[in-house]
């Protein structure tokens, strides 16, 4: 209870000031560094004989921070505060206060960790691990101590969430050890599994030494006591077999196989003349006990289902040590060793790891040996990670791809940066307040693709699309209030995670006897479903054959409501834990800050309060009927649209396919940063056919109450402006808009909604 109290206290909570980016180490000056930076830029632009982009507008700077720190375009109260600010440190002060949003910084860079850790979304055992990785995000966990508890995670997911580390590439131990090498050294390490590295220096026994550090980490599918218990079911067969058998001593036998080979054996024709049995008789005893261990089975078969499918809720909640040796795969064919030889650990470079005998002390050694400051590529691989998400390119490409041979031409700036990284002790955080605070950030971005393979030179940063989230994120800005707080899901999400937790309880921390007896109870119930379902299928089938449709329905529905019914009776018996859990939530609410939980309770009731208005009296009463129903009609589709909206961290991730987040471009999870910018045609018909826009214009939502706000057409038209792109509108913008006003009246706004929401200006980080 007390770790997921923690959870809830860290995720769901605003910041309260405990993060202060003006603490950038107690002996470095962020500004310096980052004029530091700037001056390395710029002597590479000399000797290239290039010059700097010219710096941006205020209206730029504002909406590109909001983007780059928490994901979102700033609202038209939040833009227009920066912009009216005469401070003249207002945009480093900006900075500070945005990095210090912990809870939209979260919701913001949590999609960075899932994509390169690929997390799943929805299965109970990353529902823990989503948590506590937004946990490490929030709290600011260093860098370097956040990827050692992954490397290092163990156990149970409820005692230790990092474990599922492991368990996303359960089942692919050698997998796991080529993603971790890829995400935190940046080195392909995958096709050295089965050769030696065609283009790097990696032989396929580096790749087998450095496997062998975590090979024998992985889950066992049900837990111990799932196995107790069908060890149990078997046992009990197999005394049925002997018990049907009045012989004592007699031999038990699975299957007629064993019979036969038994019966060609010397010692077969002794038990026979010992006992007076012909061989004809002794198979009709072995019949006997077939039988009879058969029926068993049959009685058995629905306890054994249960223990099956209420087992599965807690599958993939565990990393146990399996003491297995790494071998060698049968075809290697190099000098060094033998086929199935057993490997021994050994990293790939840097440091040597004592050996050790304890499995969890070496792995503990193995992330402190990943994650120290004398690794050679940890620091510079996360460095160029963080530089291409703050300017869009790295300083050098692929980031995840580093060889000896990879060029690196601002190599002093990169050894400047990893310095830097070590200086501020792995806090992202700071490190992201210096790369904000250069010039380089707030220079034009280069419009220009940058072809593969050559180096890019930081005139500017390079333009890129926002991600599917960030479109997502700055839609729900436009359209709920309280966005950066509003989590419809956390309830939910924390209910399930009890629950799961309490399935565990229930299953594996309870004696086996105990559990099975259970168990029992429910193939009792399940038994008897079986005979009904049976008997009612009969029944649906002749009444089709008699051709009474509807009588056939009702039957199946009624079957399918039995069904139901033993289900939960069920899970009832087995889950004995879980009863209770809702009380729980309420004790975790209580021991955190209320924050999240009353902005959305408000978000809610906000939603819900939103009515039809009143018709004019001036309409006849067709029109009044006519004008009420589209007036309802789009009250309707706004709460539609209202409650199916929360920032993306607080939604399934990846989303359902079909959805916005998907279809713009939203890692799948498969494979490592698999998210995509490019557009699409499903984009182009989703914004044709979606009501994006018309809830983003309704009246209830936040772009529509500042509209309300104003009777003057063309403060409307700038309000549209300035809340979309953060900029106020061309004289000839604004005379377009007007000429279509006086043609088509306020579907003109609404149209020039969903113009901006098309266009690039919206899409792209200006």
């Amino acid at each position: 209870m007390r770790s997921i109290q923690i959870l809830f206290a860290c995720c769901t909570v605003i910041s309260l000031g405990l993060f202060s980016v003006a603490a950038v180490g107690n002996d470095l000056d962020f500004k310096k560094a980052a004029i530091q930076i700037d001056e390395y830029i710029l002597k590479d632009l000399q000797e290239n004989q290039l010059s700097p982009n010219a710096i941006i507008s205020d209206e730029k700077f504002v909406r590109r921070i909001f983007l780059a720190t928490i994901g979102r375009i700033p609202t038209v109260k939040e833009s227009t505060e920066f912009l009216n600010s005469t401070d003249s440190d207002k945009h480093s002060l900006l900075v500070q206060e945005l990095l210090a949003n912990d809870a939209a910084y979260t919701a913001h860079h949590f999609h960075f960790w899932a994509d390169l850790l690929r997390v799943p979304s929805g299965q109970h055992w990353s529902l823990i691990y989503r948590e506590w990785i937004k946990q490490q995000i929030y709290s600011n966990t260093p860098y370097d101590e956040f990827a050692k508890r992954l490397v290092s995670g163990h156990g149970l997911v409820f005692d230790d969430p990092a474990a599922a580390y492991y368990i996303r590439d359960t089942g692919m131990p050698l997998d796991n050890m080529s993603n971790t090498v890829r995400v935190f050294l940046g080195t392909r390490l995958e096709c050295a599994q089965c050769h030696d590295h065609p283009f790097d220096q990696w032989t396929q026994m580096d790749f087998y030494k450095m496997a062998a550090f975590t090979y024998d980490f992985d889950h066992r599918g049900g837990g111990v006591n799932r196995s107790k218990m069908l060890t149990a079911l078997s046992r009990e067969e197999k005394m049925g077999f002997l018990q049907a058998i009045p012989i004592d001593g007699f031999p038990y036998f699975r299957n007629q196989e064993q019979l036969n080979t038994y019966l060609t054996k010397p010692h077969a024709s002794k038990f026979l003349a010992q006992h007076g049995l012909s061989e004809n008789e002794f198979r009709d005893l072995v019949e006997d006990g077939m039988e009879a261990e058969e029926k068993l089975r049959v009685f058995n078969e629905p306890i054994r289902q249960n223990i099956s499918q209420l087992g599965n809720h807690i599958t993939y909640t565990q990393v146990r040590n399996l003491d297995r040796p790494l071998q060698l795969p049968h075809d290697y064919q190099y000098g060094d060793a033998e086929p199935h030889d057993v490997v021994l650990p050994e990293t790939m470079f840097g440091s040597a790891i004592p050996s050790l005998t304890d499995p969890l002390a070496r792995k503990r050694a193995y992330a402190q040996w990943l994650t120290s400051t004398d690794n050679p590529r940890f620091t510079r691989i996360i460095v160029n990670r963080i530089w291409k998400r703050t300017f869009g390119y790295g300083i050098f490409e692929p980031v995840d791809d580093l060889t000896e041979s990879t060029p690196v031409v601002l190599s002093d700036l990169l050894d400047y940066l990893e310095d830097l990284m070590r200086s501020v002790d792995y806090d992202l955080r700071k490190f992201q307040c210096i790369l904000f605070h250069t010039d380089l950030f707030r220079r034009e971005a280069n419009r220009e693709d940058h072809p593969l393979g050559m180096p890019f030179q930081f005139t500017g940063p390079f333009m890129r699309r926002m991600s599917a989230e960030q479109i997502w994120d700055s839609i729900c800005t436009l359209i709920l209030p309280n966005v950066d707080l509003h989590s419809p899901n956390q309830k939910k999400l924390l209910r399930r995670i009890e629950e799961t937790r309490g399935k565990h309880r229930s299953l594996e921390q309870r004696p086996m006897e105990e559990v099975l007896a259970r168990m029992r109870i429910a193939g009792d119930r399940t038994r008897q479903l079986n005979k009904e379902r049976n008997r009612v299928e009969d029944l649906i089938v002749a009444a089709y054959d008699a051709g009474n449709s509807d009588q056939a329905q009702r039957l199946t529905m009624e079957l399918r409501e039995k069904e139901r019914a033993v289900d939960r009776l069920n899970r009832e018996t087995v889950f004995v834990d879980v009863q209770g859990g809702g009380q729980g939530d309420s004790a975790m609410m209580q021991q955190g800050n209320l924050a999240a939980s009353e902005a959305t309770d408000q978000t809610l009731t906000f939603i819900k309060g939103v009515a039809a208005r009143k018709a004019p009296s001036d309409l006849s009463d067709q029109e009044r009927k006519d004008w009420l129903e589209k007036e309802q009609e789009a009250v309707k589709s706004f709460r539609e649209v209202a409650r199916g909206m929360a920032r993306a961290v607080d939604l399934d991730s990846p989303a359902r396919r079909g959805h916005f987040l998907r279809d713009f471009g939203q890692s799948d999870r498969d494979v490592i940063d698999n998210a995509s910018s490019n557009a699409s045609v499903p984009q182009s018909l989703y914004l044709l056919n979606s009501p994006l826009a018309s809830a983003i214009y309704f009246r209830g939502s936040v772009l529509g109450m500042e509209l309300e706000k104003h009777e003057n057409l063309n403060d409307k038209i700038a309000t549209i402006y300035q809340a979309m792109l953060t900029r106020s509108p061309s004289q000839g913008e604004t005379q377009r808009v007007l000429a279509e006003y006086e043609q088509y009246g306020d579907e003109a706004l609404e149209d020039l909604i969903w113009a901006l929401l098309n266009s690039s200006q919206f899409l792209f980080v200006q």
